[in-house]
């Protein structure tokens, strides 16, 4: 089988968001899992959070033992564009599969390489997230059927 390139977004995905930065329960073992399957040089991430706003979500992740080392240096994909397009992933879109909570970011003709997850959100009250969230370790499953 050829590479395949995980492309993740961040915001839902990954972290509440970009203001809150609460990681979703198993984020450490999802990405470490996904550098075994995938390799380093084959993750990306593909948000609308900025590049340097990112790596320093990515770096306190990092500091705080919730994500990789490696974490703060995964590739970055710039959006450009109503959607994200894969092509800018990988000129041959059938060697990308993107995780993304909201699909109509994904260009329609795209979509059958999305595996949703559910959006990961902040209650934006003084309620904690969920920690009981499953959906990396449901995400991973899938992931794993690719390699089967």
């Amino acid at each position: 089988m050829d590479k395949l390139t995980l492309a993740l977004d961040l915001e839902g995905v990954l972290i509440t968001n970009a203001i809150s930065q609460i990681p979703r329960p198993g984020l450490m073992t999802f990405l470490l899992e996904c550098e075994a399957m995938f390799g380093g040089d084959n993750l990306c991430i593909f948000t609308r959070v900025d590049e340097a706003s990112f790596r320093r979500i990515a770096t306190r992740l990092s500091d705080n033992d919730r994500a990789p080392s490696w974490f703060p240096e995964i590739r970055y994909i710039d959006w450009v564009g109503e959607h994200k397009d894969l092509r800018f992933v990988d000129d041959d879109i059938e060697s990308v599969i993107i995780i993304d909570d909201y699909p109509p970011y994904i260009k329609q003709s795209q979509k059958h390489r999305l595996i949703q997850i559910k959006q990961y959100i902040d209650p934006y009250s003084h309620e904690p997230p969920d920690e009981t969230d499953n959906e990396l370790t449901l995400v991973l499953k899938k992931l794993k059927q690719h390699f089967d």
